[in-house]
């Protein structure tokens, strides 16, 4: 949301706009927790029991205009982390609070004009013993005017052949969805990729979703980290070859956060110089595009919803290897189309098509959209291009099949590629100034200040409470008490503490200052500077120098080296800078900042 127009709407018409980029049809938001999720933290709505804020964060923003841009697409709500009150005095949102919180968020949702059709229960922490929370929110969904609410579960990792999806006869959960069910990064068995799935699930008669697949390279050109983008085909195509998947959810949709973090390289397109407008379209935006622009769901209102056909779909030679394909039906017979990957094959192929089911359908022209993802050719020109159309000869046609292509054969048209290309990068500029009273180019789409990244906590613009020369408005950590973290972490033995960074790693040698208030007695807060990179859960392990003052005047100069302690020495090094509160404490105070400033 940092980014001027026209670059911030250039990328969300490559993620959303149909006939036109990915072409999504289903996405995913956070609930935002106040606490770390991967690579960064959101904001909730809800930070104390019964003070709501539907304007916290970005995620209502994101989807809304989404959803300007394609009224058919569905919207599904998940937690990752929550406020502390939810969890009732435990590490758990598996609480009658929690169910309380949800329908909170989802009349914030309501509020802000959008309608939420799947709702979860909480990402990677469910070992499938929570039937009577899921049934308590079924009848607190249907209380409240949510009765169309489809629950999704587990959302947990991949099951197998003697562990049966959780809830295939649980009467509250319509669909049974499941985490990297084809492999983790997904696709990364290469020819021989599988995605798996349980007698039990195929007998539920529930839909079957891949609720995340990814963690892999978005790239698709020499050099990228095996098994990269094409890989998400390889998944799509066999998840109902080999398990009746009907559902798909890329993960992240976007790479937009500062360097030196975990997950990077991941997503559609990568967005990551909001000051310089600069942005990529990755070949996952075209991996994905293969699928989305030429067949979607039979949903209320979107008309000629697509049914896969068994008897078209299978394996290239019936061998793994050699690729495989999936073949759909629109609704009334009135279109056909057809996806094929080879991404693993080695050597051409001859593939022959007979189309029947009536005389339309068998003498229509066949139009051919394919993506060189060979890594051989490291050109994204050859990414989503418009091949020949071909016109059947009694229903019957062949084309030559390429090692390391996607094609997507369909008698429908409205197909497209994007022209839009972002500024020229640029590193981040100094001297910065912020007076951290405004959301910058991000205007009303957030509550944050202009490139300031969470990494835990909130830190949200909120009236200053004392002003600060003419600021009125000042940037607040407003997560209150410590928050639940992601799958189950303990707050007492954990090394978490509210902070958020702002810049890039080309930043060196600078001076880093902020006016801070301290709001509360016996807590501190106060500055990063060199920040790089953390060390997987424990968002409080990296790389950095912290200056943390207390309300008592003692200060403390900490160089953090992932084992954080107490040292004289400074050492060179390059990152970004950044605010923190309550730096290894156990507290998560609500410090208030104003005036940051960054000077060579």
């Amino acid at each position: 949301m940092d980014y001027p127009e026209p670059d911030r709407t250039q990328i969300l018409d490559y993620l959303f706009k149909p006939g036109y980029g990915a072409s999504l049809q289903l996405l995913k938001l956070e609930i935002g927790g106040d606490a770390n999720s991967s690579d960064g933290a959101e904001p909730s709505v809800e930070h104390s029991k019964g003070n709501i804020d539907c304007g916290a964060g970005y995620e209502f923003a994101v989807a809304k205009q989404a959803v300007a841009l394609n009224p058919y697409l569905k919207l599904y709500g998940l937690q990752w982390a929550a406020p502390g009150w939810v969890g009732e005095g435990t590490n758990s949102v598996f609480t009658s609070d929690d169910i309380t919180y949800l329908l909170g968020w989802l009349g914030c949702a309501k509020q802000q004009g959008l309608t939420i059709s799947y709702l979860g229960g909480w990402n990677e922490s469910d070992n499938g013993a929570h039937s009577a929370w899921f049934a308590s929110l079924r009848s607190a969904l249907n209380a409240n005017g949510y009765s169309s609410v489809q629950i999704v579960a587990a959302d947990t990792f991949a099951p197998t052949s003697s562990d049966p999806w959780p809830y295939t006869s649980d009467s509250t959960v319509a669909i049974l969805g499941d985490h990297d069910v084809c492999g983790y990064p997904t696709g990364v068995a290469g020819a021989q990729t599988t995605c798996s799935t349980t007698p039990a699930a195929m007998n539920s008669g529930k839909p079957l979703w891949a609720s995340e697949l990814g963690a892999m390279d978005a790239g698709a050109q020499t050099g990228c980290t095996v098994p990269c983008a094409p890989a998400m085909d390889r998944a799509t195509v066999r998840g109902y070859i080999d398990a009746r998947l009907t559902g798909y959810l890329e993960w992240p949709v976007l790479d937009a956060m500062p360097p030196d973090l975990p997950y990077e390289n991941r997503g559609l397109v990568t967005a990551d110089q909001p000051w310089s407008g600069n942005y990529s379209v990755n070949a996952m935006t075209w991996a994905i595009a293969q699928f989305t622009q030429f067949v979607w769901p039979q949903w209320s209102g979107n008309p000629g919803g697509w049914k896969y056909v068994d008897s078209g779909s299978g394996f290239l030679q019936g061998n793994r290897a050699d690729g495989s394909y999936v073949t759909l039906v629109r609704s009334g017979g009135s279109g056909w189309s057809s996806i094929v990957e080879t991404t693993s094959a080695t050597a051409e192929q001859r593939a022959s098509f007979t189309v029947t089911g009536g005389n339309k359908l068998a003498g229509d022209t066949v139009h051919v959209w394919a993506s060189n993802f060979n890594f051989a050719n490291d050109s994204p020109s050859q990414w989503f291009i418009k091949r020949p159309d071909i016109t059947p000869s009694n229903g019957r046609f062949s084309i030559t099949l390429e090692p390391g292509w996607v094609y997507s054969l369909t008698t429908t048209t409205g197909q497209g590629k994007g022209t839009a290309t972002g500024a020229a990068s640029a590193t981040f500029p100094l001297p910065y100034t912020d007076s951290l009273s405004t959301p910058g180019q991000a205007g009303g789409y957030d509550d944050e200040p202009q490139y300031l990244a969470a990494m835990d906590g909130a830190f949200e613009l909120t009236p200053c409470r004392i002003p600060d020369g003419g600021n009125i408005t000042c940037t607040e950590q407003q997560a209150v008490p410590t928050p639940v973290f992601w799958e189950g972490t303990n707050p007492a033995t954990s090394t978490r503490f509210p902070y958020a960074v702002i810049g890039d790693s080309s930043l060196a040698n600078y001076t880093v200052s902020s006016d801070v208030l301290l709001t509360q007695s016996g807590t501190s807060a106060g500055l990063i500077g060199r920040y790089s990179g953390m060390s997987g859960p424990q968002v409080g392990d990296f790389d950095g120098y912290i200056f943390d003052v207390r309300t008592s005047g003692a200060w403390k100069l900490i160089k953090n080296d992932k084992t954080s302690g107490d040292i004289a020495t400074l050492a060179s090094g390059t990152g970004p800078a950044g605010l923190e509160a309550g730096a290894f404490s156990h507290t998560w105070p609500q410090a208030q900042y104003s005036n940051l400033s960054i000077t060579p």
